[in-house]
């Protein structure tokens, strides 16, 4: 998949310690997403394998796959509003 230059839609998916059920999430998404789609997942701070799933999915998804990591701050969801910027270049957040 390639991403738009203006994506309409941003998928966020907010993970805390869901190493396993990761990469299924994120299978999900792209296989029903089109270039108007753009999919990014926050990290609140894990402690379990997240950061080698992160890993891994962005050396087989390259640019379809946006992977945030920030240290635990409580839900991820309100990052995208308050936090200090990488999401509001999501299309969504702005």
């Amino acid at each position: 998949m390639t991403m738009s230059a203006k994506p309409l839609l941003s998928v966020i998916i907010p993970t805390y310690n869901y190493a396993g059920v990761l990469p299924r999430a994120v299978e999900s998404v792209l296989s029903q997403a089109t270039p108007e789609v753009e999919l990014w997942v926050v990290d609140d701070g894990s402690t379990d394998d997240t950061p080698a799933v992160f890993a891994a999915l962005s050396q087989r998804h390259g640019a379809a796959f946006q992977g945030v990591r920030q240290t635990n701050a409580g839900p991820s969801a309100q990052w995208c509003a308050t936090g200090p910027g990488a999401l509001r270049a999501a299309a969504g957040c702005r």
